[in-house]
């Protein structure tokens, strides 16, 4: 085995440690949200929706988010979960997700995204708090070695 197959089959080891990286695409969804929230707070929901969540940022989002939505399922037997606290915001965050992935991919069919005055205009407040605490867990995911 060359370096070249090495560092390919580390990175490959890494990728599967990892949780297959859902961790990073779940924390840069959770992070472009907090963003979209809180810029929604901040001008408004008309300038908010013609400037900021374009289709075509909408359709970006949609993508880490579906990784991350699927990869949640597929490594929950992988995740060390310390306590039933932490089963129970695991299973919320990939429930989260999940309920997500069809809201913000419908855009790749309508091309819009007015689908945001559904919410209330205070959503931004009550989900910040929430897309916060989830960051936080995420980043201190932690992924049990994979059964050979």
């Amino acid at each position: 085995m060359n370096a070249t197959n090495t560092s390919r089959t580390n990175l490959f080891t890494n990728f599967k440690q990892q949780g297959y990286w859902m961790k990073y695409a779940a924390a840069a969804t959770l992070v472009m949200g907090i963003y979209l929230h809180v810029t929604s707070l901040f001008i408004g929901r008309d300038l908010f929706l013609q400037y900021v969540l374009t289709a075509r940022f909408d359709m970006f989002l949609a993508i880490p988010m579906t990784y991350a939505g699927i990869c949640g399922w597929l490594v929950w037997k992988r995740v060390i979960h310390l306590a039933l606290w932490h089963r129970v915001l695991y299973g919320f965050l990939t429930v989260y997700f999940t309920i997500s992935i069809p809201i913000h991919a419908q855009t790749f069919i309508t091309g819009r995204t007015d689908y945001v005055r559904l919410f209330p205009e205070g959503y931004s407040l009550f989900i910040l708090p929430v897309l916060m605490v989830l960051l936080i867990f995420v980043w201190h995911l932690q992924f049990k070695p994979e059964a050979k």
